[in-house]
């Protein structure tokens, strides 16, 4: 065996520290957002997608489930604090099952590192845009449910909010051209 190579138990155990440590991350920076109308200004997205970026939708999206059963059964993690499976029902929660669809697409796109991968940016740019998008399914969709005159009324207001993840996706498509080299080190077999 190569000494690079991995066994199969090391990597499970690797990959799994990896899930825990995401998950862990994304609970302790829900106070970690800005408060403001109609929405919290949060962190929490961009940590979703640079993660499956970088490692692999099947972990992160394993992270994002722990983060949100953790919310679900109480504990203080959603931005600001928030908890409890009524607070996926409102326009603010309505994010959070984006965050866990967003994961698996781009950890889908971008697939588990290799070390022989070169990650072009070309690859890296799009993954990352569609998982900012996709977390805006949910709530666009919950925000339509309340019919056309609330759409109109509430879609100008999201425009602070696409600027700032268009800011978080630009900061993010480097980071994970970055870290992608330093994780296929680590979970290759």
């Amino acid at each position: 065996m190569d000494e690079n190579e991995l066994t199969k138990n090391e990597l499970n155990k690797k990959r799994s520290i990896c899930v825990l440590c995401t998950a862990v991350l994304l609970c302790i920076t829900s106070p970690l957002c800005i408060k403001a109308e109609p929405l919290p200004f949060v962190i929490q997205n961009m940590i979703v997608i640079l993660a499956a970026a970088v490692f692999g939708g099947v972990q992160t999206s394993g992270a994002v489930g722990l983060f949100l059963l953790a919310g679900i059964f109480g504990l203080p993690v959603f931005a600001g604090g928030a908890s409890g499976i009524a607070h996926i029902s409102t326009i603010r929660g309505s994010f959070l099952p984006g965050y866990f669809v967003a994961a698996l697409v781009v950890g889908f796109m971008m697939k588990t590192p290799a070390i022989d991968e070169k990650t072009p940016v070309n690859k890296i740019a799009p993954a990352c845009a569609a998982g900012y998008a996709i977390v805006y399914v949910f709530p666009v969709l919950k925000i339509l449910q309340g019919g056309v005159q609330m759409f109109t009324e509430i879609l100008p207001q999201l425009r602070p909010y696409l600027i700032a993840d268009i800011i978080k996706c630009a900061v993010t498509i480097p980071l994970v051209a970055l870290l992608r080299p330093i994780a296929a080190k680590h979970f290759s077999q």
